[in-house]
Order: C-alpha cells, then sequence, then structure tokens
C-alpha cells in the first residue's frame, strides 16, 4: 500500500530560513540584535567598535588607562633576516593615565613609584579579531639568520630537508672475522682522526690500540697494508633516511624587537609630566595591515621593592591605529621625525631622528640619511 510521504518533506528547495514558521514558544520572544553573531563555540563574538575599545582597570583605589598618543603609520617589512631591520614608524608613544577611583581626579604622577610597570605588545590583524604574533615561514630554505634560526625549538619541516636524520651503516665485512656485520647506528662524521689506519674497516663502536691492532688478539687478513703511515680515512658509505619532521618548524615571530618596556618619566613638548612608554624597536616581517595591542602590567609585589612572584593582571589594554607594513620595493620612506620623537629623543630615548635630507632621494639614499 502506497503512503503519502511526510509533511515536511513537501517543502519546496528554495524554501528560506526566513520563511521557516516560528515556533509557540518563541513568538513572544524579542529578536536577537542584528550586531552580535554567534560565535563557532557557542559564545558571542563583540561589535568591532567594542572589540577595539580601551580596557581600564581598577588597582589600590585608583583607575589604570592607556592612550596611544603617537600611532604607527607604516613600516618596510624587514623578511627572516637581521641584515636590515627597520623599525615602525613612527615610534608608538603609549601614554599611562591614572585617575582616582572615588574623584575621578588624575593623580599626582610624583606619588606613583613607576619601576615595575610594563607595556607588552603583540601584533594583531587590522580588525582586531586575532593575534597574529606567528608567521609561516614561507622560504623552506635555511636561513643564515640569527632571529630565525633562534625564534623557535620547533624541528625544521620535512621540505627542507635538514640533516637531523637517522644514519644507519651499510652492512660490511669484519676484516677480523669474514663475516658480515649487520647495520649499525653511528654518528656522521666528515673525517676521521688521524690515528685510524688506512684498509680497516673498523666498527666505530670497536676501540683500537695504540699500536694501531685491534684488541682481543685478533690478528689482520694476508695481504692487508702496513700500519707505518698514519693517513687520514673516511667514514663509510652512509644509507641516509629522512624521518618524518613537525611542520611547526616553518612559524617564527612576525612582530620582533623589544617586546615589552618600562614606564620612563617624560615631559611632552607642552611641559606635562607623565609615564609614556616608548616603542622605538619594532619590526615586522611580512607586509600587510596591522593593529598594535598594548597590555599594561604592574609587577611589583606592592611593597615597592621586589617583583611579584605571583600572577600579575592586565591593568589596562589598548589598540593602535591600523598601520601598514610595505615590502622593501614598495615602500614609500620613513615618517619624517615628529614633535614628540624630537622630544623624547632629547631627554636620552633613543629614536631615530631623520636629518634634514633632500626629498629627491631614493627610498635606499632616504633610509641612509636616518640617524641612528
Amino acid at each position: 500500500m502506497h503512503h503519502p510521504p511526510p509533511a515536511h518533506s513537501t517543502l519546496p528547495l528554495n524554501f528560506g530560513a526566513s520563511e521557516l514558521p516560528t515556533p509557540p514558544e518563541m513568538q513572544n520572544q524579542p529578536p536577537p540584535p542584528h550586531n552580535v553573531l554567534p560565535a563557532p563555540n557557542g559564545q558571542q563574538t563583540q561589535p568591532p567598535g567594542q572589540r577595539l575599545a580601551p580596557v581600564s582597570g581598577r588597582k589600590d583605589g585608583k583607575v589604570w588607562s592607556l592612550r596611544v598618543e603617537q600611532q604607527p603609520i607604516r613600516a618596510r617589512m624587514c623578511g627572516f633576516g637581521d641584515k636590515d631591520r627597520r623599525p615602525i614608524t613612527p615610534p608608538p608613544c603609549i601614554r599611562l593615565m591614572v585617575h582616582d577611583e572615588k574623584t575621578g581626579v588624575e593623580v599626582d604622577f610624583n606619588e606613583i613609584d613607576p619601576t615595575f610597570f610594563v607595556l607588552g605588545v603583540d601584533l594583531w590583524s587590522a580588525d582586531g579579531v586575532q593575534e597574529v604574533n606567528l608567521v609561516r615561514h614561507a622560504g623552506m630554505l635555511p636561513v643564515n639568520s640569527i632571529s630565525a634560526a633562534t625564534t623557535t625549538s620547533y624541528p625544521p619541516p620535512p621540505e627542507r630537508m635538514e640533516q637531523i636524520v637517522h644514519v644507519m651503516q651499510n652492512p660490511m665485512i669484519n676484516p677480523y672475522t669474514g663475516q658480515p656485520m649487520p647495520p649499525q647506528p653511528v654518528q656522521v662524521y666528515s673525517q676521521m682522526p688521524n690515528t685510524y689506519r688506512p684498509g680497516v674497516q673498523t666498527p666505530m663502536s670497536m676501540p683500537m690500540t695504540p699500536s694501531g691492532m685491534p684488541p682481543g688478539g685478533y690478528a689482520p687478513q694476508p695481504g692487508m697494508p702496513a700500519y707505518s703511515q698514519p693517513q687520514p680515512q673516511f667514514a663509510p658509505t652512509m644509507q641516509v633516511q629522512p624521518q618524518p619532521l613537525s611542520a611547526a618548524g616553518m612559524f617564527t615571530r612576525n612582530l620582533i624587537g623589544s617586546l615589552n618596556v618600562n614606564a620612563f618619566r617624560l615631559t611632552d613638548p607642552e611641559g606635562k609630566v607623565g609615564f609614556w612608554f616608548v616603542l622605538q624597536d619594532l619590526s615586522v616581517r611580512t607586509e600587510g595591515t596591522f593593529r598594535l595591542r598594548m597590555n599594561f602590567f604592574d609587577v611589583g609585589s606592592g611593597n615597592g621593592a621586589t617583583v611579584s612572584k605571583g600572577t600579575c593582571p592586565v591593568l589596562a589594554s589598548v589598540f593602535s591605529d591600523v598601520f601598514q607594513v610595505f615590502s622593501a620595493k614598495k615602500f614609500p620612506g620613513v615618517i619624517e621625525s615628529t614633535a614628540l620623537s624630537k622630544c623624547f629623543a632629547g631627554q636620552g630615548i633613543k629614536i631615530p631622528i631623520r636629518k634634514d635630507a633632500p626629498k629627491t632621494l631614493s627610498n635606499q639614499a632616504e633610509y641612509d640619511a636616518d640617524e641612528d
């Protein structure tokens, strides 16, 4: 007997979600806000404005906040080497703001000890959604660079075929017994010491006596050469078998330089004294658009004498504006030194100050005009 299909199967294929009937238990509920989207893990994603908003913290009856007074604008990518690492220009300068929690009045900085104030910096995407502190090494080749070689402890990728291999010695004839020897793990040497004698394929695990004779009373085979002329001997032929290696070796830090800086008591061009964090030593390896995220910590123990050995909460956080990192060919040049940079350089902060150079200089010549 033929039965009709269930009712739900008769819906047209182009029946949209907006056309579905609302369940009775949800008819009286308000619709969800349009600017809040459910995240894949079930949590709600913050709107862009809220995600990039500065975050203030409270401690010891004070409200702590950060303000980026000098925003980064552009930089030239430094790649995966250290030969020509150029910093972000102009150097970001962040002011620490401290207000009384009850009155909202700015606290006198002479009453605050900034000894253990630290600012940490991370590299984020332009939309502020995710960190981009790590970058995939696209070259897949060995790099003669200090930073590229030491930024990660991961093994190299399989494509690079590094000489980190499991070496097995080929079966060979034991000159003392005439029997084949099984493969044995050995270390790879480019050249053996001169105490070894030619013509004797001795296993590397077998010691030699001062006279050059094998131990245990073994006698040399007839026709073997004499041992009076010590000469270098190269290692036997090795069979190299690469092992599968982790792909994590292809990653290294994208933001390099001084990622944690201390606070300085400085006077701005208007004559106002305050606590500042100057990020004059930051470089980015790859081109693109990014933001910097700065987190402020007080790592003091509270008595003003020692560093805290426990956890330190983030007291304040702020994002910078979007800045662009160019390739060497597309880079338009460094930003002219600002009044704030010159002011802080005059107070001992090591900020590169540009010399007055003609505007017709090429990009490379413009860099040569920089003053460290």
